[in-house]
């Protein structure tokens, strides 16, 4: 037990404090109980020398007792920087609370409420309205975690919990707790006060620390106050995490700046050559079309895949396999989960005779199976599951599944490259009723199941093999497992970091794994008497994990920041050795902080060795496409300003060009190496504001960067009115283009205004459904956009039934495919097969329940799950 010191010998210590009674001590041991070995002999020594700090008339400075609620303001308020700024209000003399009156220490604690620094404790006798201030009481470390932050005007983050959560984690982030510290509720001692106020005062961050969690949860061996990467010590170094997620009190430990995990500065190198984005042929090999793709060599996951003969595809949570070639014969071969309740398909992928698909599932858990601590939980309850199957579909009519893997947890994104799957998992920490005294792998690590083993719920992985990422908001259990699809009896890798997932994207080498910080501010500091607009109250980053491929699996190799958040998976990209990045930072509506573009070049480290900043301010960016040493992004507010960016040297990217035209690309698809095609809306300026536009229908544009100081808008083409849209806006699958056929094809439903009511509307007039289906271009660089035709599932009769609005009746064509001299479109209803040279109608397949326009399961809920109505 710490000693506590009297009442009467704390107010004699105060009094030794004033000026005129400082004992002289040499300088370099000013006290005689602080030898130079003592933890806080340099903050004590510097302090005093500043005549910051003084000690006891015996010459010693008592470090190891306890310091009381008045001494700690005083010693606080006459050391930092500015001193103690009394009011002219009374009770900033006297009485401020009822028990300071006429005190040494009135005008201390009144100064301090006066600034909002403390706020007294409630009198159970008089109530709210007589508050005590309590200054004879030792103050323990959460108390001072408060005083100290809002003296030295600390960011404090949210705290929606506990009430000293954001308090402690601002000494976090500015590295300012003391190893020393043993708890919340522990008193402060004096040596403890010296360190902590030199710290800040100086700005001082190399000395050893402790971290929020470390002070709330002893328990926990981990140093959560590091910049690196660590790994979990414990299972009860992980249970804290689980715990501290029923506080309520938000996470975000603190800010510091992410450094790689072996603290070495790898050396930026030459960029390589420019990918093969170009090649006229990519995504034809075989006769048939592929998955738009961002990376070539790089599969991403979608709702429907072909071999060229066949189609699978997602719909009406069943995946179905349909004979497509030849057109005028087509067949649904089988129909799979038709009868399944539990697993909702969401994508897939084929790999040669294997259909992998991924969805959702859950399962029904029995908390008895834990075995302990149960507390008042219900008998049951269900876990979700992201859930990999693979069948064997050499047999198209017999598809037989070969494996089933189960993470608890849900999806993040999937890529494949070769036989190799990559599934990133994201799972909340798990519920605990209460902290158990020796937690196991399984009592606080996400399940993980496999049919290879007999699909027996295991931990996903030890708790000692749990990398701990440093100030992550929102931890969860970030899981990067690999699946070899070609070898149904080889092991799943996985590798688990106490993290999360927002956005993925990924090269030949390195998956990149990136989310949005969101830090609010719940204590605007006072300017110039002004207090800040709301808008101005948090800031965001963006954190990035860079995992390598290996030959074992796969393996955290860096960690990032960079100010802002990102729009989507091409806000990233990998050039040789350096990893680029477009953020935006701020909201379009904030007003005094209007939102600002950046881009910033990163090495293999995920240190940032160059950046421009502050690009378009007042707009967002829409899109982003890298190509080769070129980043190309469209910001939009009332113009759309096409940038051209050159990234050849990393340390000092510089925009070569712009191009301002009417609309905005929501996605960039690249032509060739000076072309890209733009897709989004156009746009029309209000006419009475200058910072508002109306967006009208779908714009497709052709952007000639030839000449970089100059880019150009060749082509363009307006598809409807407004409210005209495209699958292609949201997700850049649902785009059919080869060049070398000069093929150009999307899904979109159009709006038309008539022309019985244009010359009466205005621009934010929206028109009247008219169209749903596919756009079927013959376009060329020399001859622009020239429609060869449309498709719809939609016959005439039901698009009459629909009137002025569209509900599809699950007859929304999602995607078009090329299959040798033949037009695909899928629909949750059927697939129709057209000529490519004519697009006359060959032949389609209806399924056998496309009627059922409802879905009371799936899209992500189970199907023994009622859904509740709206």
């Amino acid at each position: 037990m710490r000693r506590t010191m009297t009442w009467l010998i704390l107010a004699s210590a105060v009094l030794s404090f004033t000026a005129g009674s400082i004992p002289v001590f040499a300088a370099d041991n000013p006290f005689t109980d602080v030898p130079s070995t003592s933890a806080n002999a340099t903050a004590i020594r510097e302090l005093k020398a500043e005549n910051v700090l003084q000690g006891y008339e015996d010459g010693t400075f008592r470090p190891n007792i306890s310091i009381n609620r008045a001494e700690l303001l005083k010693i606080i308020l006459e050391g930092r920087d500015g001193g103690i700024t009394i009011s002219t209000q009374s009770t900033s003399t006297s009485g401020c609370f009822p028990d300071v009156q006429a005190q040494w220490y009135a005008k201390y604690v009144c100064a301090a409420k006066d600034e909002g620094i403390v706020s007294g404790y409630d009198d159970p006798e008089g109530g709210l309205s007589a508050r005590l201030f309590r200054p004879e009481q030792p103050v323990n470390f959460a108390e001072a975690a408060k005083i100290f932050s809002l003296a030295y005007k600390q960011q404090i983050q949210d705290a929606s919990g506990e009430w000293y959560a954001g308090f402690v984690r601002a000494l976090e982030s500015s590295k300012a707790i003391p190893t020393s510290i043993e708890g919340l509720s522990a008193e402060l001692h004096r040596g403890e006060m010296a360190e902590i106020m030199w710290r800040l005062k100086k700005g001082v961050t190399d000395r050893p620390s402790k971290g929020y969690m470390n002070v709330k949860y002893p328990a926990v061996k981990v140093n959560l106050a590091s910049d690196s990467v660590q790994a979990a010590a414990s299972c009860a170094d992980l249970q804290a995490f689980s715990v501290e997620s029923l506080s309520g009190s938000g996470w975000g430990r603190g800010g510091g700046v992410m450094k790689e995990m072996r603290n070495a500065v790898e050396e930026l190198g030459a960029p390589t050559a420019a990918p093969a984005a170009f090649d006229a042929a990519q995504g034809t090999e075989g006769g048939y079309s592929r998955t738009n793709v961002q990376v070539e060599g790089v599969d991403e996951a979608d709702i429907v895949k072909s071999d060229g003969t066949y189609l699978y595809i997602v719909s009406r949570n069943k995946v179905r396999i349909v004979k497509a070639v030849p057109g005028s014969a087509m067949q649904e071969m089988a129909t799979i989960f038709d009868d399944d309740s539990i697993f909702s398909p969401s994508e897939l992928f084929i790999d040669n005779n294997r259909l992998i698909v991924a969805g959702s599932s859950w399962r029904q858990s029995n908390p008895a199976v834990m075995g302990k601590n149960i507390g008042i939980m219900p008998p049951y309850w269900n876990t979700s599951l992201a859930q990999v199957r693979i069948f064997n579909v050499a047999d198209k009519a017999k598809p037989a599944l070969e494996r089933k893997v189960s993470f608890e947890g849900s999806s993040v994104s999937t890529r494949m490259i070769g036989h190799k799957l990559y599934v990133v998992v994201n799972q909340p920490m798990r519920w605990l009723p209460q902290p158990l005294a020796e937690p196991t792998d399984a009592d606080v690590l996400p399940s993980f199941e496999d049919s290879r083993s007999g699909d027996a719920a295991a931990p996903v992985a030890r708790c000692a093999d749990v990398m701990i990422l440093p100030h992550v908001p929102s931890p969860e259990y970030l899981t990067v497992a690999v699946i070899d699809t070609a070898s149904p009896a080889t092991e799943v890798k996985r590798a688990t970091v106490l993290g999360n997932a927002q956005n993925v994207y990924a090269s030949l080498q390195n998956l990149y794994v990136a989310t949005t910080q969101w830090i609010y501010e719940w204590n605007p500091v006072v300017e110039d008497t002004a207090i800040k607009a709301p808008e101005d109250w948090n800031t965001e980053k963006t954190n990035i994990y860079r995992f390598s491929f290996t030959s074992g699996g796969i393996e955290l190799k860096a960690q990032g920041s960079v100010p802002g958040h990102i729009l989507n998976q091409f806000s990233m990209d990998e050039n040789g050795n350096t990893f680029r990045i477009a953020t935006t930072q701020g909201e379009l509506w904030a007003s005094q902080r209007p939102a600002t573009n950046n881009l910033y070049v990163l090495n293999q480290s995920l240190e940032t060795a160059g950046k421009i900043e502050d690009i378009a301010p007042g707009e967002r960016i829409y899109s982003v496409r890298f190509l080769g040493d070129r980043a190309y992004m469209v910001t939009f507010r009332n113009t759309d300003p096409l940038f051209v960016i050159d990234t050849s040297d990393p340390r000092n990217p510089r925009i070569l060009g712009q191009l301002k035209i009417p609309g905005y690309s929501d996605y960039l698809h690249p032509y060739d190496e000076n072309h890209l095609i733009g897709f989004g809306k156009d746009t029309e300026e209000a006419k009475d504001r200058q910072d508002f536009a109306w967006y009208q229908g779908m714009k497709i544009a052709v952007f000639d960067v030839t000449d970089v100081s100059n880019p150009k808008e060749m082509h363009k083409e307006i598809i409807g009115d407004r409210g005209t849209d495209s699958p292609l806006l949201q997700n850049h699958k649902a785009l059919l283009f080869e060049r070398d056929r000069n093929l150009l094809a999307f899904p979109v439903t159009v709006y038309e205004i008539p022309a019985s009511e244009r010359a009466k509307s205005d621009p934010g007039s929206y028109g009247q459904p008219v169209f749903q289906g596919a756009y079927v271009y013959e376009f060329s660089l020399e001859g622009g956009f020239k429609l060869k035709g449309k498709i719809t599932h939609v016959t005439q009769e039901q698009q009459r039934k629909m009137g002025d609005v569209w509900y599809g009746l699950g007859r929304d064509i999602q995607r078009v495919l090329r299959l040798g001299s033949s037009l695909l479109t899928v629909s949750d209803a059927m697939v129709q097969s057209n000529l490519l040279s004519d697009l006359n109608e060959e032949g389609s397949v209806e399924f056998t329940d496309s009627e059922d326009t409802t879905y009371p399961c799936g899209r992500g809920v189970p199907c023994a799950v009622p859904m509740m109505a709206e």
